[in-house]
């Protein structure tokens, strides 16, 4: 698949709310065909109790917009205000600076590189009581104002039309309201099934970056629109071990375990033998879920005409061999030259359906769900919906997840010993070590006595002195220490071996990248400060960070598609750290907050802001606390195009300590009942990838 995805847009078949403008897509184009609905029909109730849903729950909200007598449609924005304005309008442009002439007026502000956020701030600092954005281009606003919004003004959200209609008439009267109700509503993501007790089945993609506190589950769904009650907590998320999202998504499974069990009937997965002989005889199988009905072909998308209620369709399994010869004759159909099936890569751990001529098949939306075969021990599991290009289109077999795979793996998380699967300790200085701790859980009715070892890179190593002895039903903390020595990026695997043979183990991967000291750019920046620290790497040998000595700056190194220019700064104690930085790159005009190109601020691996585009010079301060930190600039590519200069620039780094002020200590008596408190710490903050960031919410914040 290396080679095809540079000729056509892998298509992940996720989050039925979250589906992003095809005017911010990026991808080459195929011979345009007509698009097809995607065939299927509407599921009967009851006849899918295990299928299941990952959604997001919020309070209804609703709006209301009346201007000149005249009733326009609206949306809100989430995490804004509750409440009611009216007022004559004024015209407030993009709300870029505080709206002038806008006391007790209702602002209305154009959609641009402002953050929703800033523009009902400049309203109501002008005065304003309320506001009514509009988009700058076709389609409806799906943003959101914040978790930690502080206005006090209703904001609504209006077409592009209608707010042309509404500049033509300025200062005419306004009345919008914005009201949260009682009753809870539910988004899908992503679909999954049941498999008993506290486990469900679903797609990697699906809940990549996603903690479980974000998530909430309903088991057996059918309606969507009246079920947010029932949703379900989770408590761990397991994405298999060696997903990949870079190259292609292999291994696009995860399990998700909820907090309590749920008495649902459960769907059971077929083995490998007799999916080998359904895959032979190019059985009938049925695929369900909430995904777009709208089909399109491998260069257009996305989908719309999200359903309600579940819905179902018939497709035929296809071998692999199968598989690849379609897409291959696809390709050359499609382009110059002849491709073979060595040119795509389907691998075991997937399995292929369509019908031919396409029109049936699933879409975004329908990730995680279900791909089922009726067998004579009823239905079955055989694949989950993970990727495809196109959607139902001719010559572009759907690709699912082959579950029997991964049956061991299954077992192992479900029934053994599990560990979280995957640890980044993402970018260290060299000569610097860390530690983190993953939590080992026994989902075994036996008492377990365990032994880990490492399975490659010995800079890393293991201290299991809390999880010797583990009951059934236990958790413990492994301890995993890495030793930043050696410059580069290093894995291995953490095995866990048991004492009894009846009892399944998992295992965990781990890594890390090692940057190395870069005394140049000390010199070039910080030489008369002590207190900093610099180090510099990335992808290669040839991205660090270089000198530029036309302005006494750094320069991002030279990197190609998917690749990092990172350099790090590390500082100690309390005080003001400012700087300038700049950038030339390629910049998603259309969805700002989504960058193609950008360079990336991270503080203690927290993202806190990235510059895209055409910048000058900018500065920027941060107030740091006591305590050692990490100050990190990634300038980081997609995987397509260039723009501009391609680089990022910083300069003028400087350090400010903060005089640390000695309290005088005050001596205050014993309380006779003390009460004691405590907290574990440890562990790593996680790191936002730099190659690959999976956005699965459209909620737009500009």
């Amino acid at each position: 698949m290396q080679h095809y995805l540079k000729i056509a847009a892998l298509t992940v078949l996720c989050c039925a709310t979250f589906i992003s403008d095809s005017s911010s897509a990026k991808s080459s184009e195929l011979i345009p065909i007509k698009p097809k609905i995607v065939g299927g029909e509407v599921a009967s109730e009851g006849d899918w109790p295990w299928m299941s849903v990952l959604v997001d729950t919020s309070h209804e909200i609703s709006t209301s917009l009346t201007v000149d007598n005249t009733i326009y449609e609206s949306q809100a924005f989430t995490g804004g205000f509750v409440g009611s304005a009216t007022g004559n309008t004024v015209d407030c442009g993009i709300g870029d600076t505080q709206c002038a002439d806008a006391t007790d007026k209702i602002c209305l502000i154009e959609r641009g590189d402002i953050d929703f956020t800033v523009k009902v701030a400049n309203c109501q600092a002008g005065g304003g009581i309320g506001a009514i954005i509009y988009n700058h281009q076709e389609g409806v606003i799906r943003g959101t104002l914040g978790e930690n919004f502080t206005g006090t003004i209703p904001a609504v959200a209006i077409t592009q039309a209608d707010g042309a209609s509404l500049q033509a008439n300025i200062g005419v009267s306004a009345s919008l309201t914005v009201t949260e109700e009682v009753a809870v509503a539910q988004s899908s993501i992503c679909g999954a099934s049941f498999l008993g007790g506290k486990w469900l089945l679903t797609a990697s993609h699906c809940v990549e970056g996603v903690s479980p506190q974000q998530l909430k589950i309903n088991v057996g769904e059918y309606d969507l629109s009246n079920g947010a009650k029932s949703v379900k907590a989770v408590k761990r998320i397991y994405m298999h071990a060696d997903y990949q999202l870079d190259v292609e998504l292999n291994n696009d499974i995860a399990l998700i375990e909820l907090v309590e069990s749920v008495n649902n009937p459960a769907i059971t997965l077929i083995d490998l033998a007799a999916t080998e002989q359904f895959v032979i005889e190019n059985s009938s199988v049925t695929v369900v879920g909430w995904g777009g009905r709208e089909g399109y072909e491998a260069n257009g998308g996305p989908t719309s005409d999200f359903p309600d209620k579940l819905h179902q369709v018939d497709l035929q399994l296809h071998t692999n061999d199968e598989c690849k010869s379609i897409l291959a004759q696809s390709y050359t159909n499609g382009f110059e030259g002849t491709f073979t099936v060595n040119d795509i890569d389907i691998t075991d751990a997937m399995i292929c359906a369509s019908i031919p001529g396409g029109g049936k098949g699933s879409c975004q939306g329908d990730s995680g769900g279900p791909l089922m075969i009726n067998t004579n021990e009823g239905w079955q599991q055989v694949g989950i919906v993970s990727w495809g290009i196109g959607c139902a289109a001719d010559g572009f077999p759907g690709v699912y997840t082959r579950t029997a795979f991964f049956s061991d793996w299954i077992n192992e998380i479900t029934q053994g010993i599990a560990i979280e699967q995957v640890f980044d300790f993402t970018v260290q200085a060299q000569n610097t070590a860390t530690a983190t701790e993953l939590e080992v859980i026994n989902n075994s009715e036996l008492t377990a006595n365990l032994t880990f070892q490492i399975d490659g890179d010995a800079n890393f190593t293991v201290a299991n002195d809390n999880c010797n002895t583990i009951a059934a039903g236990a958790t413990c903390l492994l301890q995993v220490n890495y030793d930043a020595t050696t410059v580069g990026n290093h894995s291995a695997n953490i095995i866990i071996n048991s004492d009894n043979s009846n009892i399944a183990t998992s295992s965990a991967k781990v890594s890390a990248q090692t940057i190395a000291l870069a005394s140049n750019i000390q010199t070039q920046l910080s030489s008369a400060n002590n207190a900093l620290t610099w180090y510099s790497g990335g992808s290669d040998e040839s991205s660090a960070w270089q000198l530029d000595n036309t302005e006494a700056a750094i320069v991002s190194g030279s990197i190609a598609d998917n690749q990092a220019s990172i350099v790090l700064v590390t500082v100690s104690g309390a005080g003001e750290l400012s700087f300038e930085w700049s950038v030339s790159s390629e910049e998603n005009t259309d969805e700002p907050e989504t960058p193609f190109d950008a360079l990336y601020l991270y503080i203690d691996g927290k993202l806190i802001q990235f510059i895209s585009g055409e910048l000058a010079y900018q500065s920027k301060s941060i107030e740091l606390t006591a305590g050692e930190h990490n100050i990190t600039w990634v300038y980081q590519k997609d995987q397509f195009g260039l723009a501009g200069d391609d680089n990022a620039h910083l300069r003028n780094v400087v350090f400010t300590p903060v005089e640390v002020v000695t309290p005088v200590e005050v001596v205050t008596p014993t309380p006779t009942n003390p009460t004691e408190n405590s907290s574990r710490g440890g562990g790593s903050i996680a790191w936002l990838s730099l190659l690959f960031m999976v956005v699965i919410s459209l909620r737009r914040n500009k």
